[in-house]
């Protein structure tokens, strides 16, 4: 049996595009990614530094719909009243894709405090965060340091994310930014 699909809340949507290899990480971890449209509404923009100057640019999420590796989903009839009570504690991306995860079973991601601990009431699996994700696409590519560093910077400077103090893969994070290899 396939592994089920992941529910992606907003951040780590929009962490996943500023990597730029949201297809690929998709296919690495061995699930397709979906994102319920109230999640993928959140979505906004990346920044894009060039000559010295910085952009923002519009994400829009249905370019990456690619069936089988990314999706936008709606909410079923009976997730509707369970959206609506999990609204009144988080943003209504976290608390459609919770909503999904409860009904239908499946697992998501998220770097949301206040989601992954509503998640533990709920009784849902722990979610994964997005540096898990992007370790298992790079340990999947077998990608070096440079390039591992790379991607790194690109979702710090293009979605403005900081890996958590408290993500289990900080460490790995950490050993992969830029000069990290030339620390002692």
């Amino acid at each position: 049996m396939p592994n089920p699909p992941l529910l992606l809340d907003a951040c780590v949507t929009i962490n996943l595009v500023a990597a730029g290899q949201i297809h690929q990480i998709a296919r690495s971890i061995g699930r397709s990614c979906l994102v319920t449209r109230q999640a993928a509404n959140e979505v906004g923009h990346l920044r894009d530094t060039r000559d010295g100057e910085t952009r923002v640019i519009p994400v829009n999420l249905t370019d990456h719909v690619q069936p089988g590796a990314f999706e936008i989903i709606d909410l079923a009839p009976d997730e509707i009243t369970l959206f609506v009570e999990l609204a009144s504690l988080v943003d209504d991306g976290e608390a459609s894709t919770i909503a999904v995860a409860v009904k239908r079973g499946m697992p998501l991601a998220t770097d949301d405090r206040k989601a992954r601990r509503l998640c533990t009431e709920r009784g849902l699996a722990p979610p994964t965060g997005t540096v898990t994700l992007i370790r298992h696409y790079c340990e999947a590519q077998a990608l070096n340091h440079a390039h591992v560093s790379h991607l790194l910077q690109r979702i710090s400077s293009r979605a403005s994310f900081q890996a958590p103090r408290s993500d289990p893969d900080l460490k790995w994070w950490n050993d992969h930014q830029p000069n990290a290899a030339n620390e002692g």
